[in-house]
């Protein structure tokens, strides 16, 4: 007989633990036994059956070890007695399902062996588990590794796509000036075949061209960035018969003549209107950060164009001698008059005495002056440059664009046959802009607005740094417009940043 060291209940030699608490059971001892004999148990081999499950219990019990369900002692008398071979020999395992209440109270396992047989159970799926993420692991390795090298790329984050495209140099650009826009002139310039919208949309829709002849020249000069504007004149059944390259701001004529070609087979839709001119303002470039500039530039140039002055290059459209030239029928196509018999030779009469005429007088030769004016007044980079000469001396004045223009104005004055010595009295329109510049900063400076700052780009001015008030930042735009006739502030971006409550 076995019994429970908490509970102090008695149970068969053939159980383990206690069906109450869980706790390993223990011998009991002789005191213990004869103390059971005194108390009247019931007699030796009648059992209890279990009113849910039918298994057998031992007298004393109070709970069914198969089945966990309660046992009653008044339950053990509508029963027959089972023989005592029915219940398992003593040394046997018993196997017992786990019930509801035995789950919910976490009670241990009824005996060593099946703790054992669930851990062994257990080192199995573990060990498959190992087996089955190894075998997955090597086909993914093996799946990535066939991928192109490409593929990274495809998977990047949207950040790491906007680091790499901003780092990444930009190509060629050709795009209309946003500070001028399209400029329509002719009685037909309203109509909506040939107006603004309708000009510039057709521009769009057809650069392609402007942009290879782009990309070809980079091919040879990979510095070129150019702002021109270039006039066309569509006819009314949508052809181009003339187009130039009016004013430009780097002066290259066979990249002018490469545009003009390009513009002069544009087609616009016929109609019934008048022929019209358009203006467009064309940027090249192969950087954006320079495309403010180049806008910039072309502006001041447009500013000082007069209505009369010649283009830059133009398209020389065919004379009504060369059409007519070109219409009229080869000889080799003209039919030969049939043969006829020829007339006898007459005799050929006496050659009159003609009277002498004096040729035309030619032109005297061209001064040095004047060669000097003919060079300097072919060259677009030079066209605002006078001259005058004492001897082989030759003095330069007027304006350039820069102190590069200055020298090259120089060099093609030297090479003029005559020139023994060149007077640079030329100044430069980047010279007048420093200037400008600094007699806007000196009265800014001198309002108390000591950090804004100011840069003049031709009649365009742009204003940056802070104040302490709306009120401060409308001031430094009203000294920077009239410190200067003709400057207009472009930009600001000048920021605002309230001091405390003493002003600081």
């Amino acid at each position: 007989m076995k019994r429970c060291p908490r509970c102090e209940k008695p149970f068969p030699d053939s159980e383990t633990f206690c069906e109450a608490d869980g706790t390993a059971l223990v011998q009991a001892g002789p005191a213990f036994a004869e103390g059971a004999a005194a108390t009247g148990a019931i007699a030796a081999g009648e059992q209890i059956e279990c009113p849910v499950c039918g298994g057998k219990a031992q007298p004393g019990e109070l709970m069914c070890n198969f089945c966990g369900a309660r046992l009653g002692v008044e339950s053990a008398t509508p029963y027959a007695r089972q023989p005592s071979s029915a219940l398992p020999r003593s040394g046997a395992t018993v196997r017992r399902d786990a019930s509801p209440s035995m789950r919910i109270t976490g009670r241990m396992p009824d005996s060593d062996s099946e703790a054992e047989g669930r851990g062994r159970f257990g080192v199995v799926w573990y060990l498959i588990a190992a087996i089955v993420a190894l075998g997955g692991g090597a086909w993914l390795a093996v799946h990535l590794s066939t991928k192109p090298a490409e593929q990274p790329v495809a998977n990047a984050s949207p950040a790491a796509v906007a680091s790499v495209t901003a780092a990444a140099p930009s190509g060629p650009l050709v795009a209309l000036s946003k500070a001028m826009g399209v400029q329509v002139t002719g009685e037909s310039a309203a109509a909506p075949e040939r107006n603004q919208e309708t000009a510039r949309k057709f521009f769009e829709d057809h650069k392609d061209g402007l942009l290879d002849s782009y990309s070809h020249a980079l091919a040879g000069d990979s510095t070129l960035r150019d702002g021109m504007v270039v006039r066309v004149r569509v006819l009314p059944n949508g052809s181009v018969d003339e187009a130039s390259v009016r004013t430009s701001t780097n002066a290259n004529p066979a990249f002018d003549a490469e545009v003009v070609k390009d513009v002069s087979t544009w087609n616009f839709a016929p109609f019934s209107g008048g022929p019209v001119e358009i203006d467009y303002p064309i940027i090249f470039t192969n950087d954006s950060t320079t495309k403010d500039a180049l806008e910039s530039q072309l502006s001041s140039k447009v500013a000082g164009l007069s209505p009369t002055e010649a283009p830059e290059y133009a398209s020389a459209p065919p004379s009504p001698a060369a059409s007519e030239a070109a219409s009229a029928p080869s000889p080799a196509s003209v039919e030969s008059p049939p043969m006829v018999a020829e007339p006898a030779p007459t005799p050929a009469p006496a050659p009159r005495k003609r009277h002498h005429v004096a040729s035309a007088p030619k032109p005297p030769p061209l001064t040095l002056q004047q060669r000097v004016k003919q060079v300097l007044g072919s060259n677009p980079r030079t066209r605002r440059v006078d001259c005058y000469t004492s001897g082989s001396t030759v003095t330069i004045f007027g304006k350039v664009f820069d102190v590069d223009a200055k020298l090259y104005t120089e060099k093609i004055v030297r090479q003029v046959p005559g020139v023994g010595n060149v007077i640079d009295s030329l100044s430069t329109d980047t010279a007048d802009w420093a200037a400008r510049q600094a007699a806007i900063a000196s009265q800014i400076y001198a309002a108390g607005l000591n950090n804004v700052t100011v840069k003049v780009i031709g009649h365009d001015a742009y204003l940056g740094g802070t104040v302490k008030s709306d009120a401060q930042k409308h001031q430094a735009v009203t000294i920077t417009e009239n410190a200067s006739p003709g400057v207009h502030v472009r930009g600001n971006i000048i920021t605002v940043v309230p001091g405390n409550m003493f002003g600081f």
